[in-house]
């Protein structure tokens, strides 16, 4: 099915029961209690994001990751060095001080997640590492 900007919900399930489900989006014959519902669509998500990880990203390079998780202890370090710099003299810190080191940990939280989710994704072997082995 392809990606349409629909303008109410009543078009966009005519496109879908147009399209057909997908093998891995169809539904077991019978009524599903809420619970088995909920596990069917925690699988296809887990399923769809599989594969638009693979797609997207492929197989990474070890270094890939090192090189991220080098970025982010970077930047930490360098909002460290910028605060204690901050310190040392007398007057308060200016506000482009200030500014600069709240835009760098706005950064440092963000490089965080982003390593974050990359740890979580080759935990769960949704990424594949090269030369890395699965548990």
């Amino acid at each position: 099915m392809s990606v349409t900007p629909f303008n109410d919900l009543r078009k966009l399930r005519e496109a879908r029961a147009a399209d057909g489900p997908s093998a891995q989006d169809r539904l077991p014959a019978g009524r599903l209690t809420t619970q088995q519902f909920t596990r069917h669509l925690s699988h296809v998500v887990e399923e769809q994001t599989r594969l638009a990880i693979t797609r997207t990203v492929g197989e990474v390079d070890p270094g890939e990751v090192l090189d991220l998780a080098r970025r982010v202890a970077n930047l930490r370090a360098r909002y460290v060095a910028t605060a204690l710099a901050s310190a040392n003299g007398k007057a308060p810190p200016t506000k482009a001080e200030i500014e600069e080191m709240r835009f760098m940990r706005e950064r440092i939280d963000e490089m965080d997640h982003a390593l974050s989710t990359v740890r979580e994704a080759i935990a769960s072997e949704l990424i594949t590492v090269k030369n890395v082995l699965a548990d």
